[in-house]
């Protein structure tokens, strides 16, 4: 079985789960800490803590894909030690198109394939509209 896991500085995976759901609906696999959230000192590593109990509860065998905000951001540096996890791979700058391919992908393809071509896919996403000529364009899609 595969399960995924947003987390992110403050409320963002929360935000991204919300509107998972809005568009292809509620993920029974899908889980997503906000870290950094609470002002003590005791709460700023909390969402670690939390995340990586619930990983060691999963079945050894499932598989985990981890996504994270930004590179280089301290919600995926806190995270870099899953990639020495087995059976757990960590993606970091996600953005709504990469998370929806990754979890609307095929859950037989192996992740270490489909998430290198959901980043390529999720690259071809992001667009700077102004350059776009209006005239020529496709039809724009509605989700």
């Amino acid at each position: 079985m595969r399960h995924y896991v947003l987390a992110s500085h403050a409320y963002l995976s929360k935000g991204f789960t919300s509107a998972l759901e809005l568009i292809i609906g509620r993920q029974q696999h899908l889980k997503y800490y906000c870290a950094y959230v609470d002002e003590t000192e005791a709460g700023q590593e909390h969402f670690k803590d939390v995340l990586l109990h619930d990983l060691d509860a999963l079945p050894p065998q499932d598989e985990v894909i981890v996504m994270t905000d930004m590179f280089g951001g301290s919600v995926n540096n806190e995270l870099m030690e899953l990639i020495r996890r087995k059976n757990t791979h960590l993606v970091t700058g996600v953005n709504l198109a990469l998370v929806i391919g990754i979890l609307t992908g095929d859950e037989e393809e192996p992740a270490d394939q489909l998430i290198p071509r959901m980043v390529e896919e999720a690259r071809g996403a992001m667009l700077y509209c102004n350059e776009m000529d209006l005239e020529e364009a496709d039809p724009i899609d509605d989700f």
